[in-house]
């Protein structure tokens, strides 16, 4: 997996980006990107983390907002 791209740190904003362990950290990131990410993290996303992850995210996450939620669901 490659690091979180230093361009990403708006969208996190509250913690340390370095501290970020992607493996440990995957439902939050993922959720983070889908929820305020543009199509550059999208792209990132499906680059880094597996299609399932991501859907399965998208469809069970309670911290996306319900408009955010529908969006992902249609797309996957």
């Amino acid at each position: 997996m490659n690091q979180i791209p230093k361009s990403f740190k708006k969208y996190f904003w509250d913690v340390n980006i370095k501290n970020i362990d992607q493996k440990k950290n995957k439902d939050y990131i993922i959720e983070r990107l889908l929820e305020f990410g543009d199509i550059k993290a999208y792209h990132w996303l499906k680059l880094n983390f597996p299609k399932n992850s991501i859907s399965e995210i998208a469809s069970k996450s309670r911290r996306l907002s319900p408009k955010t939620k529908n969006f992902w669901q249609t797309i996957y």
